[in-house]
């Protein structure tokens, strides 16, 4: 018994069971923060390490998720164990911003009535049904992952852009809106449609768009916040300008978009945009300034943008528009419409009068010289009109060559007159990284630095250290 008691009491004893009290703490102080960071939101425990952001939204995306005042479900369609990383990561950080998201995993294989629920819709592993009430929107895995072939013919290359905060923002905006602005695009004048990528663009911005003939109404619908016109080949007839000008009296909006169109032509069109303040000027503007024209092309113009909500997010961005065969805007001086330049070319600018029939882009005699308002907005009241003088600003080849910068005029245009302050212009982000690019002479020096310089100088430091100790 003696000798079990001078155990018990013995120095080593004690000492074990010091460190056995110590570890047991140390241990449940690990469990306890585990658990306490487990109970984290996301983007608080989960630093976003990626060149490109992928994981972190934006505050547009923190405004519209915050702002929820009903409930949201984001499901993941995947099979159990394959799913995809990158978007998991997001749908936690959308979790993570208000109590009203909820994320779920849905395995077809164990679930497959949910096949049969959205047959109608291209289904792709990892791709995202978000839903509000009996409203939904399917995120497809293609629309998350974007993938661009426009360069595959030049150079082979293809590039992959990351979109999930573009599409998962917009779809939860759509489902948790009761109204969506309605645009009505007009018919029956020969009109261009848009392309199908920008028209996608339009409903990713939750924009409803659907088409408009005056022939046979009374007056433009009610519910119309803005009509487009979109480059008519003809004009209008009386009745239809009358029927738009009333529109415009009462506060409408119209968003117009037109080829040249030489003095005299589209007088009933032209009563809409005089109604507002603005009427074109004669010929097609050629850029005499070679920094604010496309190379080669003085008819193809890189127009200065004015500020106002729908130009200030593209120059801040550092973005330039794309203005081919342009025509120049006046302001007539007479209403009470307020008109702004949007864009507006150099002061070395001319106009050539003959327009179409141009036969050279030099400079002449008796050609007007600018700078001139390729682009202006106009407001009277409630009633708004954007009016941009260059019909192909909005095909997708002249979109490509200033990144996208068109539609995002256009959009912004759209936006501003229908008063969506939320409007989704969230950019898709680029996969490609930057790689460091060594020539042969620097790698070789990098070599010898890192396999020889490196270790050696270590080697030397630890033979300084030993002798000096060994010396003591």
């Amino acid at each position: 018994m003696n000798r079990l008691k001078q155990m018990f009491s013995a120095r080593r004893f004690r000492a074990g069971g010091y460190a056995t009290f110590a570890a047991a703490v140390v241990i449940a102080i690990a469990v306890l923060v585990n658990m306490v960071v487990g109970a984290l939101p996301a983007d608080k425990t989960q630093i976003d390490v990626t060149s490109q952001a992928l994981y972190t939204l934006s505050d547009q995306s923190r405004q519209i998720v915050r702002a929820l005042d009903r409930d949201v479900t984001l499901s993941l369609l995947a099979y159990t164990g394959q799913e995809d990383e990158s978007v998991t990561k997001l749908l936690d950080r959308y979790a993570a911003l208000s109590d009203h998201v909820k994320v779920e995993y849905v395995d077809p294989a164990v679930n497959p009535t949910v096949l049969e629920k959205y047959k109608d819709e291209a289904l792709y592993a990892n791709s995202v049904i978000v839903t509000c009430g009996e409203k939904y929107r399917f995120v497809s895995y293609q629309d998350i992952f974007q993938t661009d072939y426009s360069n595959y013919y030049y150079n082979g290359s293809v590039e992959t852009s990351f979109n999930g905060e573009g599409a998962l923002t917009s779809a939860i905006h759509y489902v948790a809106s009761d109204d969506l602005p309605k645009v009505y695009s007009l018919t029956g004048h020969g009109e261009k449609t848009l392309s199908a990528s920008l028209e996608d663009l339009v409903e990713e911005d939750n924009l409803e768009l659907t088409e408009l003939s005056l022939l046979s109404l009374e007056r433009v619908p009610e519910d119309a916040d803005c009509v487009l016109i979109y480059a008519p080949s003809s004009d209008l007839s009386a009745d239809e300008a009358q029927l738009l000008t009333d529109y415009l009296d009462a506060g409408g909006d119209v968003m117009l978009i037109t080829d040249y169109i030489a003095d005299g032509d589209m007088p009933n069109l032209m009563q809409l945009t005089k109604r507002m303040g603005m009427q074109p000027r004669e010929g097609i503007v050629v850029e005499g300034d070679g920094s604010r024209s496309l190379r080669g092309y003085a008819y193809y113009l890189l127009p200065y943008l004015g500020t106002h909500e729908i130009t200030t997010p593209i120059s801040e961005a550092g973005y330039y528009l794309l203005m081919p065969m342009a025509q120049g805007i006046l302001e007539t001086g007479e209403g009470s419409a307020t008109v702004t330049s949007l864009m507006n070319t150099s002061g070395k600018a001319y106009a050539k009068a003959a327009g179409y029939d141009m036969t050279t882009t030099e400079q002449e005699d008796g050609d007007a010289t600018g700078p001139f308002d390729v682009a202006m907005a106009s407001e009277d009241g409630e009633a708004h009109m954007v009016w941009a003088t260059s019909a192909s600003m909005l095909e997708d080849g002249i979109d490509q060559v200033v990144s996208g910068a068109n539609g995002d005029f256009f959009l912004n245009a759209l936006n501003w007159m229908c008063e969506q302050e939320e409007s989704i212009s969230i950019r898709a982000k680029p996969l490609s990284s930057e790689t460091l690019t060594l020539s042969s002479r620097d790698a070789s020096l990098w070599s010898a630095v890192v396999v020889g310089v490196v270790p050696v100088a270590l080697v030397a430091v630890g033979v300084v250290i030993w002798f000096r100790r060994k010396r003591r």
